[in-house]
Order: C-alpha cells, then sequence, then structure tokens
C-alpha cells in the first residue's frame, strides 16, 4: 500500500468561513509534490500519452472529434410541428453554418385507442407502431422557491401540479424536489415513483414562506405614497416616499441575490448529470428591477418624471444573465410557473383581495414576470404565465421535453473552456417557433471531472472505472466549535497507469474533493496532484494493493456528503465516489 499523506492545514480564507461555514483543508507534504496550476492542468492530454503503458486503463483521446446536440422543440399554433427531415435544419455556431451529421426526431408516447369489434365485417389488423428511438432518461427537476410565493397562491398551483405528476412520470425518466426555504432543501432526491414526487410537493404546504413580509411592506408604501400625494409641502412628501422605495428595494435587491445564487447552485450540480436536464421553477415571480413600480407610482402620484430614474440603481440584469450562463454550461433548460395566475387591471391579488393602483399593478406583473421570460426562453424553455390552472403549461412543458428534433453536427475539442452561440433556423418556415439553447460550452476534462464530483454532493452517480473507495474515519473536536474528520481515498493500483523511466514506473493522480451539509452549506472544490512511483521490481505485487491519498476535513457540526473524483492523468481516466457521514455525536 502506498500512502500519500496530507496534514491538516485550512484552504479557505475568512471570506469563505462567514459565507458558507464548510471548510475543506487539505494540504500535500509529499517531499517536492507542488500543486499543479491550471494552466498547466490544462495542457492537452494527449501531449500526455505514454509510449508505454504498465498497467492502468485504456488512454481516452478526449481531442478527438466529437458530436455537439442540439434539442429543438418545433411548433405553431396547432402544436408540435412533426415530419420535418434533416435537410430542413440550418445550425450555426458563432454564427457558422455547421453540416449537420446526426439527426433523430422523439415524440411524446400517446396511447392508442382500443377499435370497438365490428359484427359486420372482422376488425382489421392494427398495424405495428414504428420502434421508439432510443433515448437517455430525462432528468427534472421541481423547483417550490417558498421564499417568493403566497402560501395561497402555492397551494392553489400544487394542488394541480400533484395530479399532473402522478399521471405523466414514467420510468427510465427521473424527478426531483427541491424547495427554497432561506436555503436549498432536497425534499425529494431523484425518483421514477411519481407517488414519492406527489408526496413531496405537499410537503411544501406546512411552509409560511417568505413572500408575505415583502408583499405587506410594499402595500404599506403604496398607501403612503396615496395618503400623501395631495399634501402641500409634495417635496417633503416626494423624498419620504422615494427613501422608503429605495429601502425596499435595496432589501429586494439583496433577497434576489441570495435566491439566484441559490438556483445556479443546483443548476451547477445538475451539470454532471447525463441526458436531458430541466428545472421547472415555481414562484410569485421575480422582480428584474427591485422597487421599479414603486418609482412608477411615485412618478404618476407627484407628476415628476425623473421619480423612475431611481429604479436603474436596482437594476438585475447582470443577476439573471449569470443564472442564464450557469445553466447554459450545465446543460439544463428552466421552465418557469408563475403562480400568481390572473390577476386584475387594478392589481387585486388572489389571497389578500386588496388593490393596488393600476399603474403599479401593470409595471409589477411585467417587472416580475419579464424575470421569469429572460431566463427561460435563454436557455431554451418557456415560462407559463397568468393562469389560475397551470395544468395546460405543463401540458405545454413535457409537450416541449418529449416532442423535438435531436441535431447532432461534429466538433473537434480544444480541451479548454469556450462559450460558442448557437443559432438553429428551419428553411422556408416563418410560421413556427423554435425552442432551443441559445449557447454551448465546451468544456476541458478538469472542469468536466469537477462537475462530476459536485454534482455527487447532491445526486447518486454510478461511473467509478477507477475503482475508488472512500473511507471515513471517526471525528474529532478541534478548535471554534469544528470537527476534524479524517478521509482516506482509495484507488487500486493495478488500474493507475504507469510508464517506465530507469529502475522504477512513474505515474501521477489528480484529486477532487467538495463536502456538502444537509443545510446545503457547502465547499468550495479543491483539488491536489499526487505523483505514483513504484520500483520496477516491486510492481507485481504492488499491484494488488491500493494507492491511498489520506486527508484531514475540518467542518462544523452537521451530517455531510462528501464527493470525490480521480482522474489519471496518462489515461485521462475518471472515477467517482462519495460518502455520508454525522461528524458530530448529536447528528448521528
Amino acid at each position: 500500500m502506498i500512502v500519500a499523506r496530507h496534514h491538516f492545514v485550512r484552504l479557505a480564507g475568512a471570506e469563505v468561513i462567514v459565507r458558507i461555514r464548510v471548510l475543506l483543508c487539505i494540504a500535500s507534504v509529499i517531499a517536492g509534490l507542488a500543486i499543479v496550476a491550471l494552466a498547466q492542468e490544462d495542457k492537452p492530454a494527449a501531449d500526455k500519452a505514454p509510449m508505454k503503458q504498465i498497467g492502468g486503463l485504456r488512454f481516452l483521446d478526449v481531442s478527438e472529434v466529437s458530436v455537439v446536440s442540439v434539442d429543438v422543440s418545433v411548433t405553431d399554433r396547432k402544436g408540435p410541428v412533426r415530419g420535418l427531415k434533416m435537410a430542413d435544419f440550418e445550425i450555426l455556431q458563432d454564427g457558422k453554418l455547421q453540416p449537420l451529421t446526426n439527426f433523430a426526431f422523439y415524440q411524446r408516447a400517446v396511447p392508442t385507442p382500443i377499435p370497438t369489434p365490428s359484427r359486420a365485417a372482422a376488425p382489421s389488423p392494427t398495424p405495428a407502431p414504428p420502434p421508439a428511438v432510443q433515448r437517455e432518461p430525462r432528468f427534472q427537476v421541481f423547483y417550490i422557491d417558498s421564499e417568493n410565493i403566497l402560501p395561497f397562491n402555492r397551494n392553489r398551483v400544487l394542488t394541480h401540479m400533484t395530479e399532473w405528476v402522478l399521471g405523466q412520470l414514467h420510468e427510465p425518466d427521473q424527478a426531483m424536489v427541491v424547495s427554497y426555504q432561506r436555503s436549498l432543501k432536497i425534499l425529494q432526491p431523484f425518483t421514477s415513483d411519481p407517488v414519492e414526487v406527489s408526496d413531496a410537493m405537499r410537503q411544501t404546504r406546512k411552509y409560511t414562506g417568505g413572500a408575505n413580509d415583502p408583499v405587506n411592506t410594499r402595500r404599506q408604501i403604496e398607501e403612503y405614497i396615496d395618503q400623501h400625494k395631495n399634501d402641500s409641502d409634495q417635496d417633503t412628501a416626494k423624498t419620504n416616499a422615494i427613501d422608503q422605495a429605495k429601502m425596499f428595494a435595496r432589501e429586494q435587491r439583496n433577497n434576489l441575490t441570495f435566491t439566484i445564487g441559490a438556483i445556479r447552485e443546483l443548476v451547477t450540480m445538475m451539470s454532471g448529470l447525463p441526458g436531458k436536464k430541466s428545472l421547472i421553477y415555481i414562484s410569485d415571480g421575480l422582480p428584474m428591477t427591485p422597487g421599479q413600480e414603486l418609482f412608477y407610482e411615485i412618478q404618476d402620484s407627484f407628476h415628476d418624471p425623473g421619480s423612475i430614474t431611481q429604479a436603474t440603481e436596482f437594476d438585475s440584469t447582470d443577476l439573471f444573465r449569470g443564472l442564464v450562463a450557469s445553466a447554459a454550461s450545465a446543460g439544463v433548460t428552466l421552465y418557469a410557473i408563475d403562480s400568481r395566475g390572473l390577476e386584475s387591471g387594478s392589481g387585486i391579488e388572489a389571497e389578500n383581495r386588496a388593490p393596488r393602483s393600476s399603474i403599479g399593478a401593470a409595471i409589477g406583473q411585467s417587472n416580475y414576470q419579464s424575470s421569469l421570460q429572460y431566463f427561460t426562453e435563454a436557455t431554451g424553455g418557456f415560462a407559463v404565465l397568468n393562469a389560475n390552472d397551470p395544468t395546460k403549461g405543463l401540458e405545454k412543458i413535457a409537450e416541449d421535453l418529449e416532442t423535438y428534433y435531436s441535431l447532432g453536427y461534429r466538433y473537434t475539442p480544444t480541451g479548454k473552456d469556450i462559450y460558442h452561440r448557437l443559432s438553429v433556423k428551419v428553411k422556408g418556415r416563418s410560421d413556427i417557433t423554435l425552442n432551443y439553447r441559445r449557447s454551448f460550452i465546451e468544456k476541458s476534462l478538469p472542469t468536466r471531472v469537477g462537475d462530476r464530483v459536485m454534482s455527487g454532493l447532491a445526486f447518486e452517480l454510478s461511473d467509478n472505472p477507477l475503482g475508488i473507495e472512500i473511507q471515513t474515519g471517526e471525528p474529532t473536536p478541534a478548535s471554534n466549535g469544528r470537527y476534524t474528520l479524517p478521509l482516506e481515498i482509495r484507488v487500486p493500483i493495478a488500474k493507475i497507469a504507469l510508464v517506465p523511466e530507469g529502475d522504477e514506473f512513474y505515474g501521477a493522480l489528480m484529486v477532487y474533493y467538495a463536502a456538502r451539509d444537509d443545510e446545503s452549506k457547502q465547499s468550495d472544490l479543491q483539488r491536489t496532484e499526487h505523483p505514483v512511483k513504484i520500483p520496477a521490481a516491486q510492481y507485481e505485487s504492488a499491484k494488488k494493493e491500493a494507492f491511498v491519498v489520506t486527508a484531514q476535513l475540518l467542518l462544523e457540526p452537521g451530517r455531510y456528503t462528501i464527493s470525490v473524483g480521480v482522474r489519471d492523468q496518462l489515461t485521462n481516466q475518471a472515477g467517482y465516489s462519495r460518502a455520508r457521514k454525522p461528524v458530530h455525536p448529536e447528528k448521528k
């Protein structure tokens, strides 16, 4: 057994400690070992291909030509458009036309009606349906934002959604239920059981959520504006109204930062999942510009056109642009359901029945819906708006996910992380709507391995050709109420590729670590390189043993998922595993 040891050293800075309060502490004490810089790690893997390989798995050439797949839903006023051929499509990457090499059409399964036998004539045999095109499982997340939804709206929407899920979810597809309640809560991990998904949705009914407070605060400001719009001292009344609106907008911008951050966190963790991935976001909408409706009401009530310029300070397009970038990187299509449903022109809302000003209602509705439209359409999805019953919208989402054309073109990877713009057209058709992702991000091998490790914090992924194993020791008290958790990662030496050099065999492993507790506090991804050196004369006996990397994780009390990935740098093969461990006696 060859051991690469680590002493306990804190790698995270104080800022990270305050933000996530999870420390993943790793440092190497192997003589002469240096952490490999990312630029060095991103060298083309082909340069490292061994001339003569000893042991290990086969070499994976990550620079060979691969296929970029783009799923496109095509609809007209009647619904999905079927019958298109490969020659009907054009796809452009960064403005350059790409020759299509792959083409498939998938459609939603529709039950075939059973014909009624006729006495006049024997029933003709029913023709066999065409064989279904094989596909990978679809992964779908139902994301219920309890902090940005009124309980009345949430319960009304979920009543319809739970019924819809029971008839919609089937193997091999899987769904997960997540709720945002000041932090991300996984209520139901991925499953193909619709009853489990439906039951998890019902759990959210017990949460009061955080949407009532901002709704009430906004109404108080609106009441102030209405009561003082005819004051003799207009300047003072207007200044007070603007100050209140700014305070409200700052708080909403702060809340929005955390809200978008939580969605991005989950989307990023989904990046390691295979196949078609989607997230359905349910809330009362999110403000593209927090407080915008209040500044318009101030302008309308105090006849001051300059009031609305105050709103530009709180424009939050940057947050939604970051969400779109994360979804594009992860290959996740975003959909949204505005749970407010239909609102009257006077702004009477379903739960409280209190009218708002007409301009406030109109601007507010646009402000809270435009954000949903922006991030869904940019990722190939769409938003379901102005519907008290979301069932038709859910059916449209299902149709969009299950009835589509899969287009593919060949692409030679560069080995780097590069953003590409996509554009798809159907020749000679102006009467149709195309739904597809507008970009894709080419990812280097180190990035893809890191994505899989981060996905392992939330999802069970079975992909371990290296046969790595994780063993955790017993946590011991450390400073400031934290605990030190010993960790061992074992890799069978027989599966590590080596090359001869003199009378020794050499290889190298890159080890990736991350940890996450049940309260959604999460460490950053850490990477360390470990050289493997074995005397040639001892290889036959050594390959029956394991190469062991030891580390110390400094963690706060809680129940943790520890995700680990190991990449053989000579063959590009990678293996993944994870472990669950309570690090406090009371948390067992």
